[in-house]
């Protein structure tokens, strides 16, 4: 049961940081013709560059077409280039239903190109599933990774939706009806990392617990190579169910995930405990699943639902040291210096009202040096008027302040979309879409959907493509100026 945490209204705050002054380069940026993975690169920035979209001309965005699917969309959509043979296209957008199917459109049309229906799953306490996790383009090899409700992780020729060779390899197909992938994939050179979690925190029919972990597995050989078990031990939660699953660093050498809440007996509260060994903590890792350094903050109660929904995101502005933030799920914001994860953060927030489940995670602009958050508490004269957009913006000296929030809906909303000086939001419960100034947070479209929006919006191919939880995949484009 969640314990109430006031909060009145968001405010402005500042924090220190001491480090290097020297922004941070990824070595191999995700070109703005592809969104490959959760979060569009490995920091899960969710930011990208569009020809012609600038706020300027955002408001005249149009819809270029919409095409109706099989389910409620939750993963992100997927965009590849420079794809050869699939009826002479040369680019494809991909997206996965909770309906269990994954479909290749065409971007310019929303033409279907190829389908795989793989069905639903279903636990008995948490009802019938499908894709919820957003998988990963692997661009070297042509394939598309996705992990289907049955609990099997698959490898999808890009040009044809036909199973490679020597795949599908198991995952949770054991214990299907308790553990379940959330999380993005994330593909690092030959290694795929996949992140396990239940459900609903509940039981499946044999009584016992999901076991959380983050598994590698080899692609090259079709293996599980290493796992990060949060919570040793079987029949004890501490599910990696946040949305971007693990960010990893620029050059390869550490990855990062939030774990949720363990499930293990406490004889000296007679209870069971959510705060076990890497429960309800942030975690920085080897390629090969070794932990580095970890963090709880304090102070985090050991039973109530506080856990991590949300892997971190990774970002520098100049004149800070390397930077980690991640959202809990009772909706605060925490920014940790990445390389001294185990002295805690440097800088917390409250972004929610302390009692709706806080699911939120963050976006960087490396242009505007600003943090934008989702899913914020938005009031007025101490009362609230709706969920919407905060912005954070990094000083001289690493200070970090409240820009501007504006509302834009109500409930759950996936992370903001940073298009330039754009940022994309989306209603969240009341659907919708909505894109702001990025530097000042007014509204500058708006557009209007039957059903709630919690999947994240993209940017690929001169496009933005944003799916709903009523089945439609909108795609929209700057009309030409008359």
């Amino acid at each position: 049961m969640h314990r109430p945490i006031a909060l009145a209204a968001l405010v402005a705050f500042a924090c220190f940081f001491t480090g290097a002054a020297r922004p941070e380069r990824a070595a191999a940026p995700v070109s703005g013709g592809a969104w490959l993975s959760y979060g569009h690169d490995g920091q899960l920035t969710n930011f990208a560059r569009t020809r012609g979209l600038t706020r300027a001309t955002a408001h005249l965005l149009k819809q270029a077409w919409v095409k109706r699917l099989d389910g409620a969309v939750v993963a992100s959509p997927l965009y590849a280039s420079g794809i050869t043979g699939v009826n002479r296209t040369t680019s494809l957008l991909l997206v996965a239903t909770e309906g269990g199917t994954v479909y290749a459109l065409r971007p310019r049309d929303g033409a279907p190109l190829w389908k795989r229906a793989f069905g639903v799953a279903a636990s008995a306490a948490c009802g019938n599933w499908g894709f919820s996790s957003t998988g990963a383009i692997d661009l070297r090899r042509r394939v598309l990774y996705v992990v289907s409700a049955q609990g099997f992780l698959h490898a999808l020729d890009l040009r044809t939706g036909a199973e490679r060779a020597g795949w599908p390899i198991s995952i949770t197909s054991d214990r299907v009806d308790a553990e379940y992938v959330w999380g993005g994939l994330r593909l690092v050179r030959d290694t795929l990392y996949v992140p396990v979690a239940s459900y609903c925190d509940a039981a499946g029919s044999d009584g016992r617990f999901a076991n959380g972990r983050l598994v590698a597995v080899d692609v090259v050989r079709r293996s599980e190579v290493a796992v990060f078990d949060p919570v040793p031990g079987e029949n004890n939660l501490g599910g990696i169910w946040g949305w971007g699953g693990a960010s990893v660093e620029p050059d390869g050498r550490a990855l990062y995930t939030g774990v949720g809440n363990s499930r293990v007996y406490d004889r000296a509260c007679d209870c069971f405990s959510d705060t076990a060994a890497y429960g309800d903590s942030v975690v920085k890792l080897t390629p090969g699943l070794k932990v580095v350094s970890w963090n709880r903050p304090k102070p985090f109660l050991a039973t109530g639902d506080y856990d991590f929904g949300t892997a971190p995101l990774l970002f520098r502005p100049a004149g800070c040291p390397p930077l980690a933030a991640a959202n809990s799920k009772l909706g605060t914001l925490y920014i940790w210096n990445r390389n001294r994860l185990g002295d805690g953060p440097r800088f917390r927030g409250a972004l929610g009202d302390g009692v709706t489940a806080f699911v939120g995670q963050p976006s960087y602009s490396p242009s505007l040096r600003t943090i934008y958050e989702s899913h914020v508490l938005i009031t007025r004269r101490g009362k609230k008027v709706g969920d919407g957009i905060a912005a954070f913006s990094a000083r001289p000296h690493c200070r970090f302040h409240l820009r501007w929030r504006t509302s834009i809906g109500v409930g759950n909303q996936p992370p903001p979309l940073v298009v330039g000086d754009v940022v994309f939001g989306s209603g969240g419960d009341n659907g919708g879409y909505a894109a702001l100034d990025a530097r000042n947070g007014r509204v500058l479209w708006r557009f209007r959907t039957a059903a709630a929006t919690i999947s994240p919006v993209i940017a690929a191919g001169g496009r933005i493509f944003a799916a709903d939880y009523g089945g439609a995949l909108h795609a929209f484009a700057v009309a030409s100026r008359k």
